[in-house]
């Protein structure tokens, strides 16, 4: 059974997985090595579980702001950086609730912006 967040993460991640071209194939993603880490002075920066989570988190972040870039579908702001850094910086200071929520009204804003490009599902 998956935890909650993840389940967002998957919901997330399979509206943008559903909607991109076969081109979308050429998106690579160069996340250094030590990119994901907590800063030393951070006492609970050894949870495991939370590094994890924030990774994920940023991680899908990027792509739902990718693909926010590749569809021209201009939304801006924090939420929309093509940068995982800032993603996994925030994600450490907030609970899961507020992950969720913003995986959440990303998808839903790109399926608006996807649904005035043309939904393929508009005759049914």
């Amino acid at each position: 059974m998956l935890p909650c967040i993840w389940k967002a993460a998957v919901a997330a991640a399979t509206i943008i997985v559903a909607t991109v071209p076969a081109t979308a194939q050429t998106f690579q993603f160069q996340f250094g090595k030590g990119q994901f880490r907590f800063e030393k002075k951070d006492p609970r920066g050894n949870v495991a579980g939370k590094r994890a989570s924030c990774e994920v988190y940023a991680r899908i972040a990027v792509v739902q702001a990718e693909a926010n870039r590749q569809f021209q579908c201009r939304y801006e702001g924090h939420r929309w950086q093509t940068n995982p850094v800032p993603h996994f910086r925030w994600c450490r200071w907030v609970g899961r609730p507020a992950l969720v929520e913003e995986f959440r009204e990303r998808a839903q804003d790109l399926q608006h912006c996807f649904d005035n490009l043309g939904d393929f599902d508009e005759g049914r």
